[in-house]
């Protein structure tokens, strides 16, 4: 079997864990939740998953909590859609980037409309 690319896995993995999330797992607490990148370690064996939330004002503890304790349930769901040899064993982050774009949007948007920022 060819071995495939780093960024091939990890984009296969992006991909893959996202619907998942989306089909096959029925917990309410995954709502909302969208697959942002994911970072393999050079050997393969550990994978970080970058996620962010549809609704900021849920509770981000909580849903990074419960994406953790399903870790083995992705990883084994992972292992039947993947054509590596390994599953990475998988770890949740949040990814704050979205939040702050967000944020610094909307200040740019109240300058523009403040007509004594000039």
């Amino acid at each position: 079997m060819a071995k495939i690319s780093q960024e091939r896995k990890r984009e296969l993995i992006k991909v893959k864990l996202a619907q998942i999330i989306q089909r096959a797992s029925n917990n309410p607490h995954f709502e909302g939740v969208t697959i942002v990148d994911v970072k393999i370690s050079p050997d393969g064996s550990k994978a970080l998953v970058f996620f962010t939330l549809y609704d900021a004002s849920r509770d981000i503890e909580r849903i990074t909590k419960a994406l953790r304790q399903a870790c083995g349930f992705f990883q084994g769901k992972l292992a039947q859609t993947l054509t590596t040899r390994n599953t990475p064993k998988l770890n949740f982050v949040f990814d704050k980037g979205f939040d702050h774009a967000e944020k610094i949007d909307s200040i740019l948007r109240t300058l523009e409309l403040d007509p004594t920022s000039e």
